[in-house]
């Protein structure tokens, strides 16, 4: 869905919405899964909660990662600190697109 890419693109988190039963469309498709509708890209709430969490050790992938749920959907991206755990309440601060193409998503703990 090249409008989604797009918008990560400008750095913005856009998500399809279904036009008739407005039910949140993920991964990105022009089309609703539930009734076949078209969608349209909407801006959500990136407030969400992480899920689970792990830390990678592997080279050129060092760094956290954690399974987040917001807005209905489930992404994982990746967090500036290891101060984590499971059911905290985080939110996107950042998205875009690698320039290999790889979409990213960056995180960080909602604090008081």
């Amino acid at each position: 869905m090249q409008e989604f890419i797009d918008s990560l693109k400008r750095g913005e988190f856009r998500l399809p919405v279904c036009t008739s039963c407005e039910a949140k469309v993920w991964p990105p498709s022009y089309y609703c899964p539930v009734c076949l509708s078209n969608t349209s890209l909407q801006i959500i709430n990136t407030h969400g909660t992480l899920l689970y969490f792990t830390i990678s050790y592997l080279k050129g992938m060092e760094g956290c990662y954690g399974l987040v749920e917001m807005a209905g959907i489930k992404l994982i991206g990746s967090f500036d600190t290891s101060e984590l755990e499971d059911g905290l309440q985080v939110k996107m601060v950042m998205c875009g697109v690698k320039p290999e193409g790889t979409p990213y998503y960056i995180f960080e703990p909602i604090r008081g």
